[in-house]
This record gives structure tokens, sequence and C-alpha cells, in this order.
């Protein structure tokens, strides 16, 4: 019974995958835009945008990295507090 649910979303989710590839294209499309503006460009542009992309990404990274140790931090908090209210 297992099986036959699993192979039924599965043959769903392929159909769909399907669908959606034919509808919007995407790999043909980004491998269209790279053609049209990143090929023609000199060398030293696209390194210079590579490093630009690394930096980006990386402080990114950083930012995102300390949002999170941040919500860490108060859901600490807030269940230090609960922690502390419940045994009272």
């Amino acid at each position: 019974m297992l099986e036959t649910v699993k192979n039924f979303i599965l043959r769903i989710l392929g159909s769909l995958d399907g669908f959606i590839g034919g509808i919007f294209k995407i790999d043909q499309n980004f491998f269209d835009l790279y053609t049209k503006y990143v090929v023609p460009l000199p060398e030293v542009v696209k390194v210079l945008g590579v490093v630009f992309l690394a930096i980006v990404i990386v402080l990114g990274v950083i930012s995102f990295v300390k949002k999170l140790f941040k919500l860490f931090l108060v859901l600490a908090i807030i269940l230090v507090i609960v922690f502390v209210l419940t045994r009272l």
C-alpha cells in the first residue's frame, strides 16, 4: 500500500516537473542569457565580476549568520524565562 502511494506521488511530481519545465524553460533561458551577455565580455571584466560576486556572497553569508545568532539568543532567552517561570 505504501509503495503504491509513493509511486503515485512520484508519478504526479514527475509529470508536474515536465509540465513546468516545458513552460518556463529555465535552463534554456539561463544559457541564452549567459551566451548573450557574459560570453562577449572581456576576461578582465569576468574576473572582476566573479570577485565582486564572491565578496557579495561572503558578506551575505556573514550577515545571515549574525542574524541567525541573534535569533538563537532571543529564543534561548525566551526559553530560559519560560523554564524559570514554570519552575516557580
